[in-house]
């Protein structure tokens, strides 16, 4: 089982230098990898990796799509390695995020808006003036609230 907890470590360094951010698949293949253990397991199996994906649960199917997604590609990693490695194959738990319906504002919602905007209290007095050219730019350009917010230069401080 040291092999697997050793491979799990070498897969998420690569991933990590090649850009991905892999928040939570540490934590969670790391728990995938203690149920291989506790079943006794010391490669990954499709039937395995589908009994741990669909735990608990009391959770929607996005949640067991994503742990089993999460799998699938450390398996291809790792059946790099050792061929009794099994991946399990896409469209095991089929789900597709569904976005929702964008809400348009109509030209009155938006001057109501942008009224009720240029009413805003602050200290200094730049709220008002600040979200009442932040909503219009919006408004008018179409942009989505990371571009604007991309515009405004940060300190160094700040950076990452």
């Amino acid at each position: 089982m040291n092999d697997l907890h050793a491979a799990l470590d070498e897969y998420l360094s690569v991933r990590r230098t090649l850009g991905f951010k892999l928040r939570d698949e540490g934590t969670v293949l790391h728990k995938f990898l203690r149920f291989l253990e506790k079943k006794g397991a010391s490669y990954i199996t499709t039937d395995l990796a589908l009994q741990w994906a669909t735990q608990p649960q009391n959770v929607l199917p996005p949640h067991w799509a994503r742990r089993l997604t999460m799998v699938r590609i450390f398996a291809q990693f790792r059946s790099a390695v050792d061929r009794r490695t099994e991946i399990p194959p896409q469209g095991l738990l089929p789900y597709r995020y569904r976005r929702k319906t964008p809400y348009i504002y109509d030209d009155d919602e938006i001057s109501r808006l942008l009224k009720a905007a240029s009413h805003l209290q602050s200290a200094a007095a730049l709220r008002a003036s600040t979200y009442t050219t932040l909503f219009g730019l919006l408004a008018s350009t179409g942009m989505r609230i990371s571009e604007p917010i991309a515009l405004v230069p940060r300190p160094a401080s700040c950076r990452r």
